[in-house]
């Protein structure tokens, strides 16, 4: 989702009216028009209701909009954070990381650039599978990624990320074993071209529980997937950090079994022999980042 969206979901929000929310934007009514329009089309929701005094928060809109104010705060910090970052003169890292880390990696690179202001450091978010070959390509440095089981990449341990079945609040209260609560509710599931490497993490561990054949509805972001959710129109599975991250209001009941949880960690080409690689390293290991790591949203 553009930011630019998120910012005009918030600003008509508050002022309830777009011609205020126009003039504090700095844009024009037909642009916030058209960037109100295109959210409620990527989110295939109806965030307001509209008449002649203005606009006001739909239902749907009211379930978003504290997790909106969220996400606005926590993308803000973490665009600062790359911004602090770039101003490096004298080196440069390529940094991957996986969406399981976005709570911890903002706080391990500033700590770093905090130690060597004048080393540039991208962040670049991509898959584990695309970050292992990009590292035994030589395209980035370190990857904050699942384990690899290939020979040439080291790993430290960060802590693990798990699976959840995640749900309106109301229906936990009901108490339903996990499986009774697949089985009974629809399936609302990212789909395969938004996270490939989520998407066959679930599917695999539905077909291992003889889910494989339940019908599913398959979104392409995650934000629509949590609003149908958030309206009682069924229940999804999402890895537990990108739950913890929104600090979204939603239940999340861990699942057990084959593959539900896994080993995250930062990884590098052993092969290759970078002085700043190490530092970098170093940083992680004797500023503690492990534990912090495994105290957040890595931890079941």
């Amino acid at each position: 989702m553009d930011n630019k969206l998120l910012k005009s979901f918030i600003m008509l929000a508050q002022s309830q009216s777009y011609r205020q929310a126009a003039e504090k934007l700095f844009i024009t009514q037909p642009a916030l028009t058209k960037q109100i329009n295109l959210l409620e089309h990527e989110l295939d929701l109806s965030l307001f209701e509209r008449d002649n005094h203005g606009a006001k928060l739909s239902e749907e809109g009211e379930m978003l909009y504290q997790n909106a104010l969220v996400l606005d705060e926590q993308i803000n910090h973490f665009l600062c954070v790359a911004k602090k970052i770039r101003t490096g003169k004298t080196g440069h890292l390529n940094i991957g990381y996986t969406s399981s880390f976005l709570n911890i990696v903002p706080e391990i690179v500033n700590s770093f650039n905090s130690q060597y202001p004048n080393i540039n450091i991208k962040l670049i978010e991509m898959s584990s599978i695309q970050q292992e070959q990009e590292l035994l390509k030589g395209r980035i440095d370190l990857g904050f990624m699942r384990k690899s089981e290939e020979d040439n990449l080291s790993f430290i341990p960060l802590g693990k990320d798990f699976l959840c079945v995640v749900t309106h609040p109301d229906i936990k209260n009901k108490k339903q074993a996990i499986d009774d609560l697949i089985d009974a509710h629809n399936l609302i599931l990212l789909s395969e071209i938004s996270n490939p490497e989520l998407h066959h993490i679930v599917s695999d561990y539905l077909k291992k529980r003889n889910f494989d054949k339940k019908p599913a509805q398959y979104l392409t972001n995650v934000y629509s997937v949590l609003a149908l959710v958030g309206s009682r129109m069924g229940v999804t599975i999402l890895p537990h950090s990108i739950i913890s991250f929104l600090n979204s209001n939603f239940s999340c009941q861990a699942l057990t079994g084959y593959q539900s949880e896994w080993p995250l960690g930062l990884a590098w080409n052993k092969q290759l022999d970078i002085f700043l690689r190490t530092e970098f390293i170093n940083s992680v290991t004797e500023n503690n980042h492990t534990e912090i790591a495994d105290s957040q949203v890595l931890k079941r």
